[in-house]
């Protein structure tokens, strides 16, 4: 009996902190995209990054964003979290009430690293198209128009967004 409670004891902290792991990650992972965003260019680059990367049009992110408070990288996790469970992203915001956001991750029966990984992907286009946008203006006019398009990012691995 005690073996089996130890045992119950030591998987608890060992979830707990694997839990606490993923949130910390994940707002990590929120906090970098969220900084790529310092200029109006850098603005339209990440709204760019990520309507490609959750498949929502800009205009209805900077619905979202302006409705729900969200923050470009919580749009990223909302709407990822919307499409993997199937649910609209209201209700996954109706549910996040107090919660993290990965602990809403797993509520919601979604991995949450299968969330960060969509996050850093997402980061990973934002600084191609940062870049890329550098070496234009080196080499064609600085004054060119501020028409971005996001550089593409490879093709996710079979079975994408992982669930539970």
């Amino acid at each position: 009996m005690k073996t089996l409670i130890l045992f119950l004891v030591v998987s608890f902290c060992s979830a707990s902190a694997v839990f606490a792991e993923d949130d910390a990650t994940l707002n990590q992972a929120i906090a970098t995209l969220n900084a790529q965003a310092k200029t109006a260019v850098d603005k339209k680059i990440v709204l760019g990054a990520v309507a490609q990367q959750t498949n929502v049009p800009e205009k209805t992110l900077e619905s979202q964003m302006a409705a729900m408070h969200l923050t470009y990288g919580e749009l990223v996790v909302a709407n990822s979290l919307a499409e993997r469970s199937g649910q609209a992203v209201t209700n996954v915001m109706a549910r996040k009430k107090g919660m993290g956001w990965a602990e809403l991750s797993r509520e919601v029966k979604v991995n949450p690293v299968s969330v960060i990984d969509r996050l850093r992907t997402t980061q990973r286009v934002v600084q191609m198209s940062q870049t890329k946008l550098k070496q234009t203006q080196k080499t064609k006019n600085p004054n060119a128009p501020d028409s971005i398009t996001p550089v593409r990012a490879p093709a996710q691995p079979p079975g994408g967004m992982g669930r539970y």
